[in-house]
């Protein structure tokens, strides 16, 4: 006969994965689409040694000029009286690399005055990976620094005016803070949400602890490695995300082999129909919540 604890226990269940159910085809079909979601890419520079005169800086890219410049590059803010620095600027096209620009044309020049006292400047969306800086002073001067092709997903770099010299900065330290951090969110979240599911299934006993441990262990370094491929690869978000879907399907996987006839309950029989449905919803449930954490672990790349 159950005893109270027993009923408490199978109405939690039920109302958790009602619960799970719901937020899961919430998720699935109330998704609103944009062709231009997830997180972009994006480069900052530092300025070191800055020109004493007034100047004007902005990014080269790989490619080639427009026909026409001067109605494809949209939304620049020089002044009538540097009309000539424009020209410089619109009209540079050397070593394959022209001036950088949007979608739609639109481009960045950034002058000295609107710079400040902050000395960077920074760029998002759809930025180029491979790139050059431009700096032309007031009196018509023309400085180009080498190329340099990002590592980072949110690069930093600094540009020595002096020495006329572009480098990425704080890229190996990044990599490695940035995937430890990651690594502890993703471990942490999985153990504390499929912990409470095994509670919620009645599961949580002293001889399911071991292969709960031994299973998130396995799979845990599994998803190290994916994440770490990631990192090196750097695919497009919407991959990573796709590829993600897959390594969480494939951990699901591992876990029912451990899972769906080694979990026992407190009577000491073995539920297969419970054990693969705690496999199943624990994976569903924290896939869903770790969500945001796969958007910050790749924007913080």
């Amino acid at each position: 006969m159950n005893t109270l604890a027993d009923q408490r226990r199978s109405l939690i269940f039920k109302a958790f994965s009602v619960i799970a159910a719901a937020l899961l085809c919430i998720n699935i079909f109330s998704m609103t689409v944009l062709a231009d979601m997830g997180p972009k890419k994006s480069i900052k520079i530092y300025l070191k040694n800055i020109p004493s005169e007034p100047y004007y800086i902005a990014l080269l890219m790989p490619g080639q000029l427009p026909r026409d410049p001067y109605s494809s590059y949209r939304y620049v803010k020089i002044p009538d009286e540097d009309e000539n620095i424009k020209d410089i600027f619109f009209n540079y096209d050397e070593d394959g690399f022209v001036l950088f620009s949007y979608a739609g044309g639109s481009t960045s020049i950034e002058s000295s005055e609107r710079i400040g006292d902050t000395d960077f400047i920074s760029y998002g969306y759809m930025v180029p990976s491979t790139f050059k800086v431009i700096v032309v002073t007031k009196s018509g001067e023309v400085t180009v620094s080498n190329e340099i092709t990002a590592k980072a997903f949110h690069s930093e770099c600094e540009y020595d005016y002096s020495t006329n010299t572009l480098t990425e900065v704080n890229f190996a330290s990044k990599f490695s803070r940035n995937l430890a951090i990651e690594s502890v969110l993703f471990c942490g979240a999985t153990l504390f949400i499929e912990g409470i599911v095994l509670l919620c299934f009645g599961l949580f006993r002293k001889k399911n602890l071991l292969r709960f441990f031994i299973a998130n262990l396995i799979t845990q370094t599994l998803l190290f490695v994916f994440n770490l491929t990631c990192r090196l690869i750097d695919p497009l978000w919407q991959m990573y995300f796709i590829v993600w879907l897959v390594a969480e399907a494939l951990i699901t996987a591992i876990e029912l082999l451990i899972y769906f006839k080694s979990f026992v309950r407190k009577d000491g029989n073995v539920s297969v129909g419970r054990n693969i449905a705690y496999a199943i919803t624990a994976n569903a449930i924290s896939a869903f919540i770790d969500i945001p954490i796969v958007f910050i672990a790749y924007m913080m790349k």
